[in-house]
């Protein structure tokens, strides 16, 4: 199904086009801005942390932190044929320029392992040059090495258990299938170390009593997709119980008199609809959103409100002889009811699409196609 979205929907992944009004001026502003000055750079958090108490600051560690840089700068992967490295996707100033430098502790040292191994006490390196004089803008140090770094009465650092290297990214977006508006390339990247450290924790546990976490962008876009393919699974089990409820209320617990096999009916003829429905948005150019998913589950359960609805009017006719004159009774009953509420739930969403949210909006578009088809 997630492929379905991908190959028939026009989706819509982008989280300020999904809740921010795209006539207001901040959104206005930011095209303004991304079409001359193009989109601000991606970020890469390295953090590594000390296990086991082990302070970050020492020698050892730092040098552990600088294999996990070294580390980064070596990854590699395709994408769309192209070989992407680090020298690929990192930010630069323009086009000629060299990638912007990292900043973390290991800034000291230009982030270069001879000179930190030719460095005899690192620590007393951090104490004794100004921070400023490595990175004269930006953040404090404090930044870099984290709040529970330990002080002496004089200030200077003793120990922390944690570190982080930030790196910058270019951020060339565009439409990616499946994914939204994202510069592929980094979005990849990210993606790959923030999986492969993960992979090598517990073998860096044990050799240097440390680990690395990695935070990026891309990880946690792709997170939201993972989710919303879970979602999706949900949704079939949902099918499923409705299903099973729909059959249960309608066999009336005899089997004689049994009409479980209309919950079977009604469950696929709602299907139908709804397929319909999103079929039809489709074609007029009403986007497809993660929140518009949630929509199969509201008209299945309208629906079958309606089954039970008519049901409940067949087997109070129950005495009248013939089936069309007891089908015309019943429907008689039951097709007020059912007009009302779909005609309210109707009107509800339609008053629900002036919302200024995209996603909401097109939400509530769907619904009222959606509810349109369900009562046919």
């Amino acid at each position: 199904m997630q492929e379905m979205h991908v190959w028939l929907y026009d989706e819509e992944l982008a989280a300020d086009k999904l809740f921010t009004p795209q006539d207001s001026d901040a959104a206005e502003d930011e095209t303004w801005v991304v079409d001359r000055f193009g989109n601000e750079d991606r970020t890469v958090y390295l953090q590594t942390l000390g296990t086991d108490g082990t302070n970050m600051l020492t020698k050892a560690s730092l040098l552990y932190m600088q294999e996990m840089h070294e580390w980064l700068l070596s990854q590699s992967l395709i994408v769309d044929g192209e070989d992407v490295t680090y020298n690929v996707v990192c930010a630069r100033y323009t086009k000629d320029d060299d990638c912007k430098s990292p900043v973390s502790v290991l800034s000291y040292w230009q982030h270069n392992r001879t000179l930190l191994e030719a460095d005899p006490n690192p620590l007393s390196t951090i104490n004794s040059v100004d921070w400023r004089d490595i990175e004269p803008s930006g953040p404090p140090l404090s930044y870099y090495v984290g709040s529970d770094a330990v002080r002496d009465a004089s200030g200077a650092l003793v120990s922390t258990r944690a570190t982080r290297i930030i790196y910058n990214l270019k951020n060339e977006k565009e439409d990616i299938s499946g994914v939204g508006n994202d510069d592929p390339q980094s979005r990849y990247f990210e993606i790959l170390v923030a999986e492969k450290s993960a992979d090598r924790r517990s073998a860096d546990r044990q050799a240097h009593s440390a680990e690395t976490y990695i935070l990026t962008e891309g990880e946690e876009a792709e997170a939201g997709i993972e989710a919303g393919q879970d979602d999706i699974a949900s949704l079939f089990i949902g099918y499923f119980l409705m299903l099973f409820y729909a059959s249960f209320v309608l066999s009336r617990g005899r089997v004689k008199y049994s009409h479980s096999i209309l919950g079977l009916v009604s469950v696929v003829s709602i299907g139908l609809s709804t397929f319909s429905a999103y079929g039809l948005c489709w074609y007029i150019g009403i986007k497809f959103n993660t929140v518009v998913q949630v929509l199969v589950l509201v008209l299945l359960g309208v629906g079958i409100d309606d089954t039970f609805v008519i049901m409940d009017s067949w087997w109070d006719c129950s005495e009248i002889p013939t089936m069309k004159e007891r089908m015309i009774a019943a429907m008689k009953h039951a097709g007020p009811a059912i007009t009302i509420t779909s005609v309210t739930d109707l009107i509800a969403f339609l008053a629900g699409s002036g919302t200024a949210f995209p996603a909401l909006r097109d939400f509530c578009y769907y619904a009222t196609i959606g509810i349109t088809f369900d009562f046919v």
